[in-house]
């Protein structure tokens, strides 16, 4: 089997993604005119290095467990014996590790692999971590190995198979203009904004307003900003909050059908809670039914048992150390909290048990199969799972695409952002899914050739309207950093659905124009420029109620310590609509 071999495989694609982190450009470039200051000599970029806590010299000599301290610039090419095993120190980009849910003193030196190491030290910038080396008895059983040893004939084949996936695939260009316009006067300019909010008219005014879940690491309540329908916002000082939460993601819904917006939060490390509200700022918790020990950042609001009331999905956020409080509740990775009596209680039913390999921060609802039950596209965080498309079975039943179409969802991968929606057919949606992919380092080129890139991000789509399901490539490049924002809308207003989604290297928001049977070509963005802070979700909704969809973008702050500068923000970017590239050109000379 190759799910063996492939738990391997996860130290592996760690390292490779390690490598390549440390050989990419680690800072944006400043703007024109910025005076950049070196490091003092010595010192570090982002400043004289330290540990997580103060510590004396007898505890630091106890604590690295060596005969000789490496010092504050430590040569991460040497070895270091300590505790009986042999160490070396490699350094990694703080905006790329995660702290959550890890014991004090250990990092997982890239938020997307769950693989945790012990800290060495760190700074503003940088965090350097103790890395195990590979004994010399097992090198040599590597390099002796011969490499139909390794893997067997079947998985050997598999690699074939999957390597053209490595190669880069670039969409044609449109000559199509679409234009945005900032619009985000109101909105906050500071803080740490994360992971998903909403767009919903809050206070029945008519016009839609923008809803966040609470900030990050100094947020307790979630924040509403009232459009006035020109793209203006205002925070509603006036909201009441019956408790605190933690950030996570917020959908709005009338769950009691009173006309009024409800609201319903995945929070971090929690569960789900449900918010009733008033229209005028007031909000009851009726939470009856719903998990207190469920760690989730993802809710999505979709008729689950089509008896017309909205019910909430949750997915789990994966394997944290939190308490997993499932009294009286259908434990699962993926759970589904049915409406009972309009909106006060809810019934808990799983999409995916517990022992089903899925979790992540991404969640999205669709109809693929033909059946009325909604069905679902989840994000995974666990490498080589090929568990995240959930069909419609039996009532109050779901099976994972992947018991039947391996090829929908290749291993070697991790899931992240996606979207659904009618790219192909008017009959059924297709599901738009982002990856990264891991080439395995220690395959022999003597058993398949490595590809040209070793680690590849990609977006897919899958079509479920023949006889079997189909997966086509619609981008790829190579890379190690995700997708982490994506969201369908007919942006160029032509009744044909297209989408947009974020990259980080280089950082910008792509818009692919659909041609209504599946196909792409990659259009001009004017006005919409991202900030270099990390994006977990890309809005798209019409704001102004012009019947455009215009874009909201939620950053994170940059910061990795409670100390660190809150710099995150929210944006929205207001669609002025398209033009072909010949007109576009006129207008500028015009002008």
């Amino acid at each position: 089997m190759l799910a063996r071999k492939f738990t391997m495989l996860i130290c592996a694609a760690a390292t490779a993604t390690a490598a390549l982190a440390q050989s990419a450009p680690q800072t944006a470039t400043p703007p024109k005119g910025t005076q950049v200051t070196a490091a003092a000599p010595g010192v570090p970029e982002g400043g004289q290095p330290k540990y997580i806590r103060p510590e004396t010299e007898q505890q630091r000599k106890e604590r690295l467990g060596t005969a000789e301290d490496p010092g504050t610039d430590p040569d991460q090419t040497k070895h270091y014996w300590r505790y009986g095993h042999s160490f070396h120190i490699e350094r990694f980009d703080r905006r790329w590790a995660s702290y959550d849910n890890v014991d004090p003193g250990f990092v997982k030196p890239f938020a997307f692999v769950n693989v945790v190491k012990e800290i060495y030290q760190q700074n503003d910038k940088y965090v350097w971590v103790w890395m195990q080396d590979v004994t010399p008895e097992e090198m040599s059983a590597i390099q002796n190995a011969k490499p139909d040893s390794r893997y067997t004939d079947k998985q050997i084949e598999y690699f074939k198979s999957v390597r053209p996936e490595f190669f880069e695939t670039t969409p044609k260009q449109n000559d199509t203009v679409v234009r945005f316009e900032e619009s985000s006067e109101g909105l906050p300019t500071a803080g740490s904004w994360r992971n998903s909010g909403t767009v919903a008219d809050m206070n029945g005014d008519g016009c839609p307003d923008i809803v966040a879940p609470p900030e990050r690491s100094g947020g307790q309540f979630p924040a509403i900003f009232l459009g006035d329908c020109k793209g203006h916002w205002k925070y509603w000082s006036d909201a009441k909050w019956p408790r605190s939460v933690d950030y996570g993601s917020v959908v709005a819904a009338d769950f009691n059908k009173d006309g009024k917006m409800d609201l319903a939060f995945g929070v971090h490390l929690t569960g789900v809670y449900v918010f009733l509200g008033d229209g005028k700022g007031h909000f009851t918790d009726d939470s009856e039914g719903l998990p207190t020990g469920f760690p989730t950042r993802r809710v999505v609001v979709t008729d689950v048992d089509g008896d017309g009331w909205p019910d909430v999905v949750a997915i789990s956020e994966g394997p944290t150390s939190a308490r997993q409080n499932t009294a009286g509740l259908l434990p699962g990775r993926i759970r589904a909290f049915l409406n009972r009596d309009k909106g006060k209680r809810w019934e808990s039913i799983q999409i995916a048990a517990q022992d089903v390999p899925v979790a992540g921060d991404w969640l999205s609802v669709g109809h693929f199969s033909g059946s009325k039950t909604p069905e679902f596209v989840a994000a995974s965080i666990f490498f080589n799972s090929p568990d995240t498309i959930f069909l419609a079975g039996a009532p109050k039943e779901w099976k994972s695409a992947a018991t039947e179409h391996n090829d929908l969802a290749p291993s070697l991968s991790y899931y992240f952002a996606s979207a659904t929606g009618k790219f192909s057919t008017p009959k059924r949606d297709d599901a738009i899914v982002s990856y990264v992919r891991f080439w395995p380092t220690e395959l022999a080129e003597e058993a398949v050739p490595a590809p040209p890139a070793r680690t590849i991000i990609g977006i897919d789509r899958l079509s479920f309207t023949g006889a079997e399901p189909k997966r086509t490539p619609i981008v790829r490049w190579s890379g190690t950093r995700g997708v982490w924002g994506l969201a369908a809308g007919d942006f160029n207003h032509d009744g044909k659905l297209d989408f947009m989604y974020t990259r980080f290297d280089p950082r910008e928001a792509v818009l692919m124009l659909g041609d209504g049977h599946g196909g792409f070509t990659r259009a001009k963005i004017e006005g919409i420029t991202l900030s270099p802070n990390t994006n977990y979700d890309l809005l798209v909704a019409d704001v102004n109620n012009d019947g455009l969809p215009d874009v909201i973008v939620m950053y994170e702050s940059a910061g990795k310590t409670a100390f660190a500068q809150r710099d995150g923000s929210i944006h929205v970017f207001l669609n002025r609509g398209a033009v072909k590239g010949a007109e576009a050109v006129q207008k500028t000379t015009a002008k």
